[in-house]
């Protein structure tokens, strides 16, 4: 949640595992580590059963919030991305425009594209494609 959910304002702080600004991997405030092991074992592993059982798995619904600085919120994507890719599954960025999105997210760190009257995050986007 401190990557995807970075000042937030509907999220309250104790749903964040740090109070830092977010790095990719991330050091909670508790000492632990989340890198893409940990989201192996959470997002995956967790699964697991289900799909031994042949139930489909499709991420209905992720992204990453446009206060995370950037490099991150790229960082934290690709892992992600891999994982559901290694295993097959399919996914859905929460919105193509808006806060979470590739177009019009309104970063301030992002070098954006004009793409139809829109801004384009163009990095965001080929790491998307790419998986």
């Amino acid at each position: 949640m401190t990557v995807t959910h970075y000042q937030a304002d509907w999220i309250g702080k104790g749903a964040l595992e740090s109070s830092k600004v977010p790095a990719w991997p991330l050091k909670a405030d508790d000492g632990n580590i989340w890198n893409r092991v940990v989201l192996k074992k959470k997002l995956i592993d967790t699964w697991t059963p289900l799909v031994k059982m042949g139930v489909p798995v499709h991420v209905g619904e992720w992204g990453c919030y446009n206060k995370t600085p950037h490099k991150v919120v790229l960082a934290w994507m690709k892992d992600v991305l891999s994982l559901w890719k290694e295993v097959g599954w399919g996914q859905a960025l929460w919105n193509l425009r808006g806060d979470f999105g590739v177009l019009d997210s309104t970063r301030p760190d992002v070098q954006y594209e004009d793409y139809k009257g829109h801004k384009l995050d163009r990095e965001m986007l080929e790491l998307i494609k790419e998986h």
